[in-house]
């Protein structure tokens, strides 16, 4: 009796342990439906007698199938994968680079006017009525959202992923009548003067180059070395290099480093030599300077229009056409 009972409790254990089995079976056989079952058909069936119809999985339902990788999107480059020892660190993917078309005019529409000089006690004034003003507030805030979304690494992983040129200078100079103005940037130049570059420029033909850190050194030094070497020794042909730092904490460190600044620069360009402190969002944004690491130089002629512009370290093909286009825009100033 207790035998018989102990059978009859055993039996639906077994089969709920064969029915789990079953199951498992069916779920691992994904790929090929057609495949027949190692499930012993005795075994099923005393499986079936056991198990109520109702739990019994219909014989035609199809095992979930795995979803395909998704493709990339046309266009987009494929993520780069960067390998860190047995490990798979992905880099995020790099922003596309904002340049300008090559060739296309650069600058203001219209000349520039002479930089105001506001006493200090007007600076504070007028930022005490930005304070208190709403659209001044809302202008501000827009501003630091921009500057949020951006990444403060982004020029330095734009230099890694692409190099330090934007593109090859073209080989002709913008047209007078497309050409667009120089836009004004007070500064004081290594002789100890307050100048506006706008008014160094007037009047001479000019290599004006732009850097703001250290390393855009030796790209200005590459246009300014071939430009100097066939242009010194005429009188309305010069060279002005503008030192730009946007970082307070970084200007006063280069307003120690001045006096190495003026041994490292020749005596002759000490009077054009321009140091600027504080930001130049506008200036960088009518120019074109979409890295700030990279040294850029323009051609400017005597009526301050760009005429043409380059950026990097010059190729020897930029250089030949700088060296020849500045001699047409001497003719053309006579």
């Amino acid at each position: 009796m207790h035998s018989l009972l102990g059978l009859s409790l055993r039996l639906p254990r077994t089969g709920a342990v064969r029915r789990q089995l079953y199951l498992v079976n069916r779920s691992l056989s994904t790929k090929d439906s057609a495949q027949p079952s190692t499930t012993n058909p005795a075994t099923k069936a005393g499986d079936s007698a056991q198990t109520p119809a109702t739990e019994t999985p219909p014989t035609g339902e199809q095992p979930p199938q795995p979803a395909p990788p998704l493709a990339p999107h046309a266009g987009e480059p494929e993520e780069k994968i960067e390998y860190i020892g047995n490990t798979r660190f992905p880099r995020p993917r790099p922003k596309p680079r904002r340049t300008i078309t090559p060739g296309d005019a650069v600058g203001l529409d219209a000349p520039a006017g002479k930089v105001e000089h506001t006493p200090l006690t007007a600076q504070l004034e007028q930022k005490w009525r930005d304070v208190l003003s709403p659209e001044k507030n809302l202008e501000s805030r827009a501003k630091i959202i921009r500057e949020i979304g951006e990444s403060h690494f982004q020029n330095i992983l734009d230099l890694r992923n692409n190099g330090d040129k934007l593109f090859e200078a073209p080989a002709h100079l913008i047209p007078a009548v497309k050409a667009k103005f120089l836009p004004n940037l007070e500064g004081k130049t290594l002789a100890g003067a307050n100048v506006d570059i706008v008014d160094l420029c007037r009047g001479k033909t000019t290599l004006l180059t732009v850097e703001f850190v250290k390393f855009a050194e030796k790209h200005t030094k590459s246009f300014i070395d071939v430009f100097e070497k066939a242009y010194l020794d005429q009188p309305n042909v010069q060279v002005v290099q503008v030192n730009i730092e946007e970082n307070w904490a970084k200007a006063a460190v280069l307003r120690m480093c001045l006096p190495y600044v003026r041994r490292a620069i020749p005596k002759h360009r000490h009077s054009t030599y321009v140091v600027h402190y504080g930001g130049v969002e506008s200036l960088r944004g009518s120019l074109g300077i979409a890295n700030p690491l990279i040294g850029y130089s323009f051609l400017v002629d005597s009526k301050t229009r760009v005429r043409w512009y380059a950026n990097g370290e010059a190729v020897k093909s930029e250089a030949i056409n700088m060296v020849s286009l500045t001699q047409e825009l001497i003719r053309k100033a006579k």
